[in-house]
């Protein structure tokens, strides 16, 4: 599926910090992988209800990967839009965007794999229906696995 028309029904904005700034003075790629961990957790603490700290089941990352289109700077203005655009049997794909808001532009794009995980047993297990109802009812087109 292309990512690049998804329609983003959450955002949260970016707050950049000085200590964020790398020797080039602009912001670390590594500090650009916490900006998307926050808007992924945002994302699924309003999503999930909160059910990820309290229920027996979670998300773990299985896959991850990020590419950096352009350099951010402290002034610029950023938000991380995220969607979930596939929810599998035990799996959900993720797209991220981190987007600036007075360019129009994405300065980088994460794609990621969640697997559903089973706390007690420790080990995948099949994604909960009230999750994928939750997220069929916030997302506008994402792609259900049959099967």
């Amino acid at each position: 599926m292309e990512t690049e028309n998804i329609n983003f029904e959450h955002s949260l904005p970016i707050q950049i910090r000085f200590n964020d700034l790398d020797v080039f003075s602009h912001v670390n790629n590594a500090v650009i992988q916490e900006y998307f961990d926050l808007g992924r957790l945002h994302y699924l603490q309003k999503v999930l209800e909160g059910e990820l700290k309290t229920g027996r089941d979670t998300l773990i990352i299985a896959s991850i990967k990020t590419d950096f289109s352009e350099p951010i700077f402290l002034e610029d203005s950023m938000v991380v839009k995220t969607s979930v655009f596939q929810i599998g049997n035990k799996s959900l794909q993720m797209v991220q965007h981190l987007y600036d808001m007075f360019t129009d532009t994405v300065k980088a794009e994460c794609k990621s794999v969640m697997v559903a995980f089973d706390k007690a047993n420790q080990k995948s297990t099949e994604f909960p229906g009230r999750w994928k109802q939750n997220i069929i009812a916030f997302e506008e087109n994402v792609i259900v696995e049959q099967g």
